[in-house]
């Protein structure tokens, strides 16, 4: 399984620096560059919370933020004309961009942002709209597609767009797969899903609004983006009595089930992770294909260990009209359908299933909004599915991986914040993280690198290349939620070590053998003696060597050993 390697928000945020420092200009707007002599404009917050940056740029630090109605002094527009240099009553100067700001007073005027459309939308398809200089256009690609009041599936329609409709892109919600966009004769913003538009123009220049700027999402309940009718209430109470393990993700479909029960069993491991490509196991409609399935359950419950299945992918036939098998079905019921199929069939000889894997990732939920509300249907589905068919099954959510915002990724831990806000706690007798450490220790932290107090070549200036931030501050969000009788599962963590690394990965070439076996060795042992975390699945046992998976597998080389050791074989 291929590793989100970097989040874009540092990289961004640096580019973006770099791109300000070059190419900025200000334009001044005081009354002495005036004609007329005139007091400078003043200007008014449109919108719930708007930042105040220190700078024009989205990249930029934020001084504070102001309200809607704040009133502020215009002092200069950019040279781009999307941001205003402001001053505020209490924050003193800074800039504010200029879309959500409605000039107040007759001098205002011209001052105005020079990306709102110049003429409103026509109403015959046979006359396009006109758009202002620079600004950035989407274009609707569906036949149909709904319009929505804010930057979700769970939000009400407001309008329904024709395929080749036009709207202005006026902002992006945090993960960067909604537009936020002007509707003629519509007095408030409002939203399309990125997947079904192209773009023309600069969308690097677009703000990205912050979750305290975005639209409230709507009292009711969230509208369920499958076919079938939403999930019910949970069938059954959450488990939470497990304790702590060890465990090992290994690689036994079509190949030696038994030599990997070995393995595991000279390891000392009690359990041991495989994962499930539903795309394989059902690749007609009902026609599951059990044969290699049982034949993993058959060898590894004969030999006393304990599995899990964790299982991801769609068939081609789950996804008519989005093709690929990168996301989830159209109808998430059909998903359920196949958990609870294969709980009833292995009950008491499967321990645990994890639903789904990676859902903060665009490649691993493709053709949905990347948005925790999305994930819990599918998961909420699951859960009744497999404790109906099982109830001593455990239910682990689907693992987020480390990741930052960006147009391909949903910060991993805002989107478990997420589940928790749309019914995690109900749903699940674990919780799924992958807390990779990438070519830093498992006992240092983002903190230690912010203080000076550890440094590196790489891979340091965000929690999430931190194995240990990335641990706590996922238990931190279980207890904001009050979740503290469960446990986290890592169903994946573990450092890769290769000379030859593959591209993206070069940080492994920095960890040689004898690191990765100690690293590893420390890291289980933070875990057992942290009280809230269950059964860690290192990744991984036995891929093969000549792979961007083989960097991390341990058979065979000092990690193996250093880890019979630790287990005192």
């Amino acid at each position: 399984m291929r590793r989100y390697r970097a989040p874009v928000i540092v990289r961004a945020w640096l580019a973006a620096l770099l791109l300000t420092l070059l190419t900025a200009t200000i334009v001044g707007a005081q009354s002495g560059n005036s004609a007329s002599g005139a007091p400078p404009a003043r200007g008014q917050v449109s919108v719930a919370r708007l930042n105040l940056r220190a700078s024009p740029s989205i990249s930029a630090p934020v001084v504070t933020r102001l309200t809607q109605g704040a009133v502020v002094q215009i002092l200069a527009v950019s040279a781009d004309k999307r941001w205003y240099q402001v001053s505020t009553t209490d924050a003193g100067q800074g800039w504010l961009y200029a879309i959500y700001i409605t000039p107040v007073g007759a001098d205002a005027a011209p001052l105005a942002a020079a990306a709102s459309p110049t003429a409103p939308a026509a109403t015959s398809p046979a006359v396009a709209p006109t758009f202002a200089p620079g600004a950035v256009v989407a274009t609707t690609t569906p036949a149909r597609m709904n319009v929505r009041s804010g930057p979700g599936t769970n939000y009400p329609v407001v309008a329904s767009a024709a395929a080749g409709t036009q709207y202005e892109i006026i902002g992006l919600n945090p993960a960067r797969d909604w537009y936020q966009v002007r509707v003629p004769n519509r007095a408030e913003p409002a939203w399309i899903f990125a997947s079904l538009a192209t773009v023309s123009g600069d969308l690097t220049s677009v703000p990205q609004l912050a979750e305290a700027d975005l639209p409230a999402a709507p009292v009711a309940a969230p509208a369920p983006v499958a076919a079938s009718a939403p999930a019910a209430a949970p069938v059954a109470a959450p488990n939470t009595g497990t304790g702590f393990g060890y465990g090992v993700t290994a690689n036994m479909w079509q190949g030696d089930k038994q030599g990997v029960a070995d393995l595991v069993k000279q390891l000392g491991f009690g359990w041991v992770k495989q994962q499930v490509r539903w795309e394989y196991a059902e690749p007609q409609p009902g026609a599951i294909q059990w044969q290699e399935m049982d034949s993993i359950v058959d060898t590894i419950n004969g030999n006393g260990i304990n599995l899990m299945f964790s299982v991801v992918t769609s068939p081609p036939w789950t996804r008519p009209t989005l093709g690929g098998t990168g996301g989830p079905p159209e109808d998430f019921q059909l998903f359920a359908n196949f958990l609870g199929a294969m709980a009833g069939r292995y009950c008491g000889r499967l321990q645990a299933i994890e639903v789904w894997n990676e859902q903060n990732l665009r490649r691993e939920w493709e053709g949905f909004p990347l948005e925790p509300a999305s994930y819990m249907e599918l998961l909420k589905r699951s859960y009744n599915a497999i404790k109906g068919a099982c109830p001593a099954m455990l239910v682990i959510s689907g693992a987020t991986t480390p990741a930052g915002y960006s147009d391909v990724a949903f910060d991993d831990i805002d989107y478990l914040r997420g589940m928790y806000q749309h019914g995690l706690k109900q749903y699940s007798d674990g919780i799924g993280i992958h807390p990779s450490g990438f070519a830093n220790p498992p006992s240092v932290t983002f903190q230690d690198w912010e203080s000076g107090n550890y440094t590196a070549l790489s891979h340091v200036n965000h929690r999430s290349f931190y194995f240990l931030s990335t641990l706590r501050e996922s238990r931190r969000v279980m207890e904001e939620f009050g979740d503290t009788a469960k446990r986290l599962w890592p169903t994946e963590f573990g450092w890769g070590s290769t000379p030859s690394p593959f591209p993206g990965y070069e940080y492994e070439a920095r960890i040689d053998e004898a690191t990765q076996a100690r690293w590893i060795v420390e890291a289980f042992n933070i875990m057992a003696g942290s009280g809230y975390v269950a059964v860690p699945m290192l990744w991984n046992l036995n891929y093969p060597r000549d792979t961007e998976m083989g960097a991390f597998a341990i058979a065979g080389r000092p990690a193996f050993d250093a880890l019979r050791a630790m287990m005192g074989r």
